[in-house]
């Protein structure tokens, strides 16, 4: 199987990047727009600041990761299914969470298999 792994970068993000409700509830939202399970979540509070969500899905998980000191937020995307579209998670949290920010975005092929 052959799906698309994104590693993302938003930058100049708003003080919403703060607000670990407000990230779990854009990812949950992301994740349900393209019709993936979301089985649990976790977050992580750093100090002096910054926070790292993690929603767990039925097909893998988004991570986002902010450093709040950098307007930063980092986004990881991994979606088992292949039918679903991780490209348009990443544009629903951007939109959510930074929409006048700008994105970088990076997407790497991963092949699930036993053997290379």
């Amino acid at each position: 199987m052959l799906m698309t792994h994104i590693l993302a970068e938003l930058y100049e993000c708003p003080d919403v990047i703060h607000d670990a409700q407000a990230l779990a509830e854009a990812a949950k939202s992301a994740a349900q727009s393209v019709g993936a399970t979301i089985v649990g979540e976790y977050e992580v509070r750093y100090v002096p600041h910054g926070l790292t969500i993690a929603i767990f899905l039925g097909e893998s998980h988004i991570v986002l990761t902010t450093w709040p000191e950098y307007r930063l937020l980092l986004v990881d995307i991994l979606l088992c299914n292949p039918q679903m579209d991780p490209r348009k998670v990443v544009d629903q949290i951007q939109a959510q969470i930074c929409p006048d920010g700008q994105m970088a975005v990076h997407e790497m092929p991963r092949r699930i298999a036993a053997q290379p």
